[in-house]
């Protein structure tokens, strides 16, 4: 596209006639320049997603056209200011020449009284005006009107207007005529900019014809002039209403500006991913500014200068922070790379107990490493996840004989427990007590369940032994040493949050003696007291403690069951 827009600032610049193609050589030579812009922001953008050092930042390559373009454009600004300044040259000129025609021609009006002599001057003054070119812009109307009124003046005030009124006043009444009937057809023509050009044009055609008869000269001019100046009142109502949008675009700009200014006093969230969401909503501004449209000439480059600037700090805030992140992130890079050596060196390891616990460490220590660059964050980071999968899909496929095997073990239980559920309570209650300890014995000698089923279907041998229990009135002792076993089982499996299960197991016999010494120290504690107690009402506060004595040698004695029955899953 932009080799395309060089080859026609080229074709248009090859035109000698700088006047026909100025509006299109600024055209091409600033659609060139934005999507310069564009190329930039691009080359940014991949810039920023590849690798690079740390110290090392962004620059811009730009293509040979760029050059050749600059070089044109300043070619075509030195050839436009000396067409300007000729043109300028010659306007003056122009303007000292048609201000002594108008001399020349106020004292034909006022002074010469031979007919001929005055008609000859006038024609001679005419002649050399229309020969001339335009006056500065500024002193146009003022010296075109003023040679209109003095030609007016001529014609109604030389004596000649007399002899040349049966001729010539009537073919300018039929030219007036003709044009009347030509200025009717304006209406008619749709585009606007067509439209105010061809009611100028007949305009001016019209003030060129000359006087017409006085009876019909003003009811003609008042004629034409109706039709012409509503094009005129469009026209200016097409502008002002141009100008309000321009008042509209100017303060959606402003609210643009206003905006983008707030967000710069707001502090952005350390981390990439919050700066590539405020700098995506930076970039919707800026796409925005360029669909608000044109602020007016007085307005719009200030109000862009404003929001250029602005963009400006952004991107350089941005630019610093990145900066800083690279700085920072050499520290957690060179962590993060000794992690995934540790991770490497463990991916291979059988001990999955320990490895399991090590892996999860380095979990733990990758998230606290802190974030390197955007590029080697993600490199490092599929580089340990690598190891990590490594280790943790052997692990699975070791489990997996184990998973099965736990299965059947599931199917063994479930069968033994509706056997359990099925049971009735007989006569013979030494009989049932000794069938509900065989099936304590038989679950037990089962094996592990998965996981998953383990808290429901121990629930249910629970339930189902407590049921059998409580319709035998059991001792709440034989009881709890009966259901103590789903404890062990519990245990056995690691699931107390101990790391395994022979460290929870010796942790709760360790537990279980600790509460031994206990309660023979309160029973040491309580036969000391007892005799102490004497006199009136001794007796009373004796056979409490007495009750008191029995009720922790029971629980001493369930105590020391529970603890054989740990000792035989510790041995198994």
């Amino acid at each position: 596209m932009r080799s395309e827009l060089l080859q026609r600032i080229q074709d248009l610049l090859g035109n000698e006639d700088l006047e026909a193609i100025r509006k299109d050589v600024r055209s091409a030579i600033q659609s060139f320049h934005a999507l310069t812009q564009d190329e930039v922001r691009r080359q940014r953008d991949v810039w920023e997603k590849e690798e690079h050092e740390l110290d090392e930042s962004f620059i811009y390559s730009p293509s040979e056209e760029e050059a050749l373009v600059e070089e044109l454009s300043k070619s075509f600004k030195e050839r436009e200011k000396a067409y300007k300044a000729k043109i300028a040259e010659e306007q003056r000129g122009n303007l000292v020449l048609k201000e002594a025609l108008l001399e020349k021609l106020r004292n034909t009006i006022q002074e010469e009284e031979n007919i001929g002599k005055a008609f000859s001057a006038f024609n001679e003054v005419r002649e050399e005006w229309e020969g001339l070119g335009d006056v500065p812009g500024d002193r146009y109307k003022e010296i075109h009107d003023e040679y209109h009124r003095l030609r007016d003046e001529f014609f109604y005030n030389i004596n000649i207007y007399k002899q040349l009124q049966e001729h010539d006043l009537q073919i300018n009444h039929k030219k007036k005529l003709a044009l009347i009937e030509q200025a009717k057809e304006i209406e008619a023509i749709e585009d606007l900019k067509l439209k105010e050009k061809s009611a100028r044009e007949i305009q001016k055609l019209w003030l060129d014809i000359g006087p017409s008869p006085r009876e019909t000269y003003q009811e003609m001019s008042d004629t034409f002039f109706s039709i012409t100046r509503p094009v005129f009142d469009e026209v200016k109502a097409h502008y002002d209403k141009i100008r309000e949008g321009f008042v509209e675009h100017k303060v959606a700009k402003e609210a643009l500006i206003e905006k983008l200014r707030n967000l710069l006093t707001e502090e952005v969230e350390a981390g990439h991913k919050a700066w590539q969401v405020v700098t995506k909503t930076v970039i919707e501004m800026q796409n925005g500014w360029k669909d608000i449209g044109f602020a007016g000439k007085e307005h719009n480059e200030a109000l862009w200068k404003q929001f250029r600037e602005l963009s400006d700090v952004f991107f350089g805030k941005k630019q610093v922070f990145y900066d800083k992140m690279k700085e920072e992130g050499k520290d957690a890079k060179k962590e993060k790379l000794s992690l995934c050596e540790k991770a490497e060196g463990l991916k291979d390891n059988t001990d999955w107990k320990n490895t399991t616990l090590a892996m999860l460490e380095l979990q733990k220590n990758w998230k606290s490493a802190g974030t390197c660059p955007p590029g080697d964050e993600h490199r490092l980071w599929k580089r340990f996840h690598k190891a990590q999968d490594v280790f943790f899909k052997a692990k699975k496929a070791q489990f997996a004989d184990r998973n099965a095997e736990e299965k059947v073990n599931l199917g063994l239980k479930s069968t033994l427990l509706e056997k359990v559920e099925g049971f009735v309570i007989s006569d013979n209650r030494a009989g049932d007590l000794n069938t509900l300890k065989e099936f304590s014995g038989e679950w037990r000698k089962i094996g592990f369940v998965p996981r998953k089923a383990f808290e429901g279907i121990s629930d249910r041998f629970t339930k189902a032994m407590d049921k059998h229990y409580d319709a035998l009135s059991a001792q709440r002792s034989e009881r709890s040493v009966a259901s103590y076993q789903n404890r062990i089982d519990k245990l056995s499996r690691g699931g107390n949050g101990g790391g395994g299960g022979g460290n929870d197991l010796r942790r709760e016999q360790a537990i279980l003696r600790d509460k031994i010494n206990r309660l023979n120290t309160r029973i040491i504690q309580t036969e000391e007291n007892m005799e102490r107690f004497t006199g009136k009402g001794a007796q009373s506060i004796r056979d409490h403690a007495e009750k008191s004595i029995k009720s922790y040698k029971l629980e001493v004695e369930e105590i020391k069951a529970k603890l054989k029955m740990l000792r035989e899953a510790s041995v198994s």
